[in-house]
């Protein structure tokens, strides 16, 4: 399968709607620490990442790459794809617990693909409104060749987003359960700059742990009383607000900005 043209997700795609947005970078915590709830996903970040040295560059770096493939043209998604498979290439390892891991494993890409996929929709629809089911499954169904490219199999693939979401609970409920290298990494995820006073990491406590399963709040020690929703309402409220006043310009990530420029610009030579 070959990335198109334009790219692996055209400009009308519900992708490219919802992966521009700028608050939808807000749930990049939650799914995180989703994601490294599964033993060998952490495993893995402990051993290979340098997110506990330069958690400002990897992110950034990280950041670059997802939105290169979605926004991109052909050669630039082709690119990000590359580098994506490079970087799973190498890590391989044990676990604490003497299973193996492999970032290549379907199983393991599964899991994190499900993460970044159902976060991100979860945070949108709390922005900006529920959207109806084709809009949801469709979601999911451009999602699918990316999938594919970076090693899960097409049939392993859930069929439909609620197939997701079913996958999802089903993982949840047997091999996603914290181990001690979740939770040391977690911390890590949690408070990447120690020096900032604990009282400013309140209300981004709240809106992860609105945002995580409940199963997984007690093992990172995040609370979720009355004071934890509340903040948790109050932030989704400030970013709805943000959001309505905010040009559909200042609203998008800038690597969209930037993508969508260069595209602009081709369009203008190519009809010179």
């Amino acid at each position: 399968m070959r990335v198109g043209h334009e790219g692996l997700f055209p400009a009308g795609s519900v992708s490219r709607r919802l992966d521009r947005e700028l608050f939808v970078l807000l749930g990049g915590t939650a799914a995180l620490l989703m994601q490294i709830s599964h033993p060998l996903v952490a495993a893995g970040v402990a051993a290979h990442s340098d997110f506990r040295r330069d958690p400002v560059g990897r992110l950034r770096r990280t950041l670059d790459t997802t939105l290169a493939v979605v926004f991109g043209d052909a050669a630039a998604a082709e690119r990000a794809i590359a580098r994506i498979d490079r970087r799973h290439g190498p890590i391989i390892g044990t676990a604490a617990d003497g299973r193996a891991y492999a970032a290549r494993d379907p199983a393991l890409l599964l899991w994190v693909q499900s993460t970044l996929v159902l976060t991100s929709l979860r945070v949108y629809e709390l922005v900006r409104g529920p959207l109806p089911e084709h809009i949801r499954d469709a979601y999911w169904q451009e999602c699918k060749p990316l999938a594919i490219r970076l090693g899960i199999p097409e049939d392993d693939l859930p069929a439909t987003l609620r197939d997701l979401e079913a996958y999802e609970r089903a993982a949840l409920a047997s091999e996603v359960r914290p181990d001690l290298t979740s939770i040391s990494v977690g911390r890590r995820v949690l408070r990447p700059f120690p020096r900032i006073p604990e009282p400013l990491h309140w209300p981004f406590d709240g809106l992860t742990a609105g945002l995580l399963p409940p199963s997984l709040r007690e093992p990172y020690e995040l609370r979720y009383r009355r004071r934890d929703r509340l903040l948790f309402r109050a932030m989704i409220s400030l970013v709805r607000l943000t959001r309505r006043l905010l040009p559909d310009s200042a609203a998008a990530v800038p690597q969209a900005r930037r993508y969508e420029r260069a595209a602009t610009s081709r369009g203008r030579a190519g009809a010179r």
